[in-house]
């Protein structure tokens, strides 16, 4: 994990980056990576995630609350600020209740600060989404697109384990021992992925695996998130592809 002042520094520029292409873009342009969504809506989706988090840290929420509906600003400059709002809201509620204090998440990890972490990697997913969608190459710190992959593969365990009660893809990613290994190449980052009947356990590693893939972590991060394909260029693959192709088939949201 990075340190808390980094996390709070990323967070605001990612949002003023998804902001300014609000800005600009025409909001019934369709997003190819989140089929359905028009570009209205994938701001809508973190404006309303951020609003959702920021209640349950702010009001130190020991069970999930509904998400609640929101109306997009129509006007560009207004969406950019809409957005940057939501995050400074988040922002703010995780400074003044304090990052370690306990509040509801889905994961073992139920500090304030765990949302702060969570929104940031799932806005940098969006702005790529919306880069995507407008034909702009986007780029990400390695370090950082590395610890995104990290908390990629955190939200697979939960959501892979059988005894949990909810019904999504990544249920079948629970296997019979099968291993995945992610390399990033400009970071020093390995990640050794195993699938087992309770579903999948990762740590940082070396170990040879059933299939290795090797790219640098912002490609990782992004296949993994499946907003590039498996096979895609600067990405290595090596060993048993079928797993990989299993992988990327069952782990959407």
């Amino acid at each position: 994990m990075l340190d808390l002042d980094r996390y709070f520094l990323e967070f605001e520029a990612e949002t003023a980056r998804l902001a300014e292409l609000a800005r600009d873009a025409d909001v019934q342009q369709p997003i190819p990576t989140c089929p359905g969504w028009t570009f209205e809506q994938l701001v809508g989706h973190v404006g309303r995630g951020h609003r959702w988090a920021a209640e349950i840290v702010r009001r130190r929420l020991p069970e999930p609350i509904p998400m609640g509906e929101v109306v997009v600003p129509a006007g560009p400059d207004e969406r950019g600020e809409w957005l940057i709002e939501g995050a400074r809201m988040l922002a703010d509620a995780v400074r003044d209740t304090g990052p370690e204090q306990q509040v509801w998440t889905w994961r073992k990890d139920r500090s304030a600060g765990f949302w702060l972490r969570r929104m940031l990697h799932d806005e940098v997913v969006h702005r790529f989404d919306a880069e995507l969608a407008l034909g702009i190459e986007g780029d990400l710190a390695a370090d950082l697109a590395a610890d995104g992959v990290s908390d990629m593969l955190d939200t697979a365990a939960i959501l892979s384990r059988p005894d949990i009660g909810v019904s999504s893809a990544f249920a079948a990613l629970a296997g019979t021992g099968e291993s995945l290994r992610f390399v990033a190449t400009d970071a020093d980052h390995e990640w050794l992925v195993t699938r087992s009947p309770a579903g999948v356990t990762w740590r940082q590693g070396h170990d040879a695996a059933d299939v290795t893939v090797r790219g640098s972590a912002c490609r990782l991060l992004l296949l993994l998130n499946r907003r590039l394909p498996v096979g895609t260029a600067g990405v290595e693959i090596v060993g048993d592809r079928a797993i990989l192709d299993h992988w990327w088939s069952n782990s959407e949201f």
